[in-house]
Parts: C-alpha cells; sequence; structure tokens
C-alpha cells in the first residue's frame, strides 16, 4: 500500500511539470522582428537619383538641343538634300575681251594684236543631240602661226545652282584661230543654309597651250548634312560641269552631273 501512493505522487507531480512546461512554452512572446534597413541616402552629385540605385537610376528627361527641335544633335532635322535635280545648269556667259581688257591683263604676249579680233564666242550645248557631231576633236598644233585666222581672248563664267548651294567658274582662253595660247581657270562656291557647308572645288584641265581645243572640268565638294555641334557630314554632294573651248572663242558644253 505504501508503495503505491509513492507511484501515484510520483505520477502527480509529473504531471505538474509537464503541464508547468506547456504553459510557459504557450505564453512565450515572439522574437523581436529584425530593424528595417535604412533608405539609401542617394547620392550627391548626381541629381536625378535621390535615394536610388545606380544601377538603375531615375534619369530626368532630356532637353531639347538648341536648334534641332525634340531632336539629338546626333541626328538632326536637315532639310531634303538638293541634289536629286535633274535640270542642267544654268547656261553659261561668255564674251570676247576687248583689246584694252587684253593689255591691262598682260595677255597681249600671247596672241598676235595685229590680228586681234573682238569674235563673240559661240556656244554649244552639246547633251542636244544634234550639236554632239560638231565637237571639235583634240589635235596637237605645232605651228604657232594663226594663217588667215583672227585672234583673240575670251572670257567665260558658269555656275551651278541647287538650293543653299552655290558654286562658279571662271575661264579664260586666248587663241589664234588654230592654237590655243593661253589658259586660265579658278572656282569657288558658298552655301547658305546652317546644315550645309562648301568644303572646295578643282579645275580639272586637258590639252590646252599647244593644241586645238582646251578642256576643262569644274568640281565642287559639299557637305549636304553638317552638323555644327559634332563637325560631323553625314553626305556629300560633288557637282560637276565640263567644257570644251577652241582657239578661235569656241565653246562646247559637254557634259555635267550631280
Amino acid at each position: 500500500m505504501p508503495l503505491n501512493r509513492r507511484f501515484a505522487r510520483v505520477t502527480v507531480s509529473c504531471a505538474f511539470a509537464a503541464i508547468a512546461v506547456l504553459s510557459l512554452g504557450a505564453f512565450s512572446p515572439a522574437p523581436p522582428a529584425p530593424p528595417a534597413s535604412p533608405a539609401s541616402p542617394g547620392y550627391p552629385g548626381y541629381p536625378g537619383y535621390p535615394g536610388g540605385s545606380p544601377a538603375s537610376p531615375v534619369s530626368p528627361a532630356s532637353p531639347a538641343s538648341p536648334g534641332y527641335p525634340g531632336g539629338s544633335p546626333a541626328s538632326p532635322v536637315s532639310p531634303a538634300s538638293p541634289v536629286r535635280r535633274v535640270d542642267p545648269p544654268p547656261r553659261p556667259t561668255a564674251r570676247a575681251l576687248t583689246a584694252d581688257e587684253i593689255r591691262r591683263r598682260g595677255l597681249d604676249k600671247y596672241i598676235d594684236m595685229s590680228r586681234q579680233q573682238e569674235t563673240p564666242p559661240r556656244i554649244i550645248d552639246t547633251n542636244q543631240g544634234k550639236f554632239a557631231s560638231g565637237i571639235l576633236s583634240p589635235a596637237r598644233q605645232f605651228s604657232n602661226t594663226s594663217g588667215n585666222f583672227a585672234s583673240g581672248c575670251w572670257y567665260l563664267t558658269t555656275t551651278y545652282g541647287a538650293p543653299g548651294l552655290n558654286g562658279v567658274g571662271y575661264h579664260t582662253w586666248c587663241g589664234n584661230g588654230s592654237q590655243i595660247t593661253y589658259t586660265s581657270a579658278s572656282c569657288t562656291g558658298s552655301t547658305n543654309l546652317p546644315t550645309y557647308m562648301y568644303e572646295g572645288c578643282q579645275n580639272i584641265q586637258a590639252y590646252g597651250v599647244g593644241w586645238n581645243v582646251w578642256d576643262v572640268t569644274d568640281g565642287w565638294r559639299f557637305c549636304t548634312s553638317y552638323n555644327p555641334y559634332t563637325g560631323v557630314c553625314s553626305s556629300r554632294a560633288y557637282p560637276w560641269q565640263k567644257n570644251r573651248y577652241g582657239a578661235g572663242g569656241q565653246v562646247w558644253l559637254l557634259g555635267w552631273g550631280n
């Protein structure tokens, strides 16, 4: 009997201990939550990145570039290219130099002034098929005698024109009727739009003094899409004109192109 009572007491004590442990576990407070991460302080010196990450910044809107409404200077809004024209260049103007002009320019040493005449130059457009067969072929002339031909000097101005682009060529030549005795050629150009730029010209010459004809090709170089902010030219035009001149004042318009 005493043994049974001792077993009962132990059993009851264990039961109370278990209940106490369960009660403590049921009412234990939850562990505190970790503190929230502080907001990023931002990146001083980089406006537009407040509290953000430099890997994915909130960039401000790009302002429109001056002169390029809503666009970027890398891709300016350029006017349409003027070099798509198919019309021929204006007809050149030419005239004979007077005796006074010849002497004043020092050209009297290239011709026989006793035979000098102001022979009006004849301009022949060989781009029209009916005149193509009348072009004088180049031939070397070994004699400087004019025979019964008149001598003279002539001056011609040829132009290239397109919207915003201007090119001019100046040609002077003298002859004794059978032989070219003096030649001079020069050229220039200009533009009048901010996205165009004149880049130069050249006179390519063939035959001339000692021949019966003188060929001149005027070539101009224009930038037709110039970015003044970057200094880059993205497109160019290369107009040209070719003329042939005779020792008696003849002018043949041989060709032109853009």
